[in-house]
């Protein structure tokens, strides 16, 4: 039987799907909401506007926290492969 323990790498993909799921449960959720509710329709739609606008700005962030996060990884590999590489050719490796 193999014993499978994730690393702390493997929480990103399942992280950032979980943190949309509730994005679009909320994004539901408030518009239910406000098309139910008993107010007129201009203020309906300037609610509707701001929701909509702070839900941009959030997945805004999330996507700059998505590729910022990318690039982390993507610095860690290199170095990690570089620092391989010397080793093989019996080079010291760089910090």
């Amino acid at each position: 039987m193999d014993d499978y323990t994730p690393d702390s790498t493997s929480h990103g993909a399942p992280y950032s799907a979980l943190t949309l799921s509730f994005l679009a449960g909320g994004i539901a959720g408030a518009t239910v909401a406000l098309l139910l509710a008993p107010q007129s329709g201009k203020v309906t739609r300037d609610i509707l506007g701001r929701k909509l606008n702070e839900t941009a700005d959030s997945a805004r962030e999330l996507k700059s926290r998505a590729i910022r996060r990318g690039q982390e990884i993507r610095e860690e590999a290199t170095h990690r492969v570089e620092g391989a590489a010397s080793a093989l050719a019996g080079k010291p490796g760089q910090t």
